[in-house]
């Protein structure tokens, strides 16, 4: 019984001295961590930051509203995003001022802070893409303001 287990265990070290460490282990270097994909447009001129869920990230593209656009809407700033040849939602940025302009298009108010409104037009298919109304919600971040925090 001895001489069998000897043998069993003479057999089988030469195998596991041949098998390879795990990745990371033993001085190997770890494989680089990958970025957080995110989605993010920036409005100077209104002052705030629109943050997507990392679903949009590559596939959605911001698309700046023309002046003739903004015009009809009484907002001074705003974007579309879109993907593929699908808008999904539309930003309108005013001031206090003409806020009443931008809802009365349509519009829901969707954040305001210092004077500034972000108005809100989503359209109502868009698939998985489409934001729920807690992404919506903190989505907009004011320069300024903390983190997380919703300004209404």
């Amino acid at each position: 019984m001895k001489t069998a287990a000897a043998l069993i265990l003479a057999l089988g070290l030469p195998f596991a001295a041949s098998a390879a460490p795990p990745p990371g282990a033993h001085g190997e270097k770890a494989p680089a961590a990958e970025p957080m994909k995110t989605f993010q447009w920036r409005d100077e001129a209104a002052g705030y930051t629109f943050v997507a869920p990392p679903r949009w990230a590559g596939k959605v593209k911001a698309v700046p509203l023309a002046s003739a656009e903004l015009a009809k809407s009484g907002a001074t700033s705003g974007v579309k995003f879109v993907a593929g040849s699908k808008a999904l939602l539309v930003l309108l940025a005013s001031d206090d001022e003409r806020a009443k302009a931008v809802t009365d298009a349509g519009n829901r108010e969707l954040s305001r802070n210092d004077g500034h409104i972000v108005a809100v037009h989503a359209s109502t298919d868009s698939g998985d893409l489409a934001l729920t109304n807690d992404e919506l919600a903190q989505a907009v971040r004011w320069d300024g303001q903390a983190a997380g925090s919703a300004v209404r």
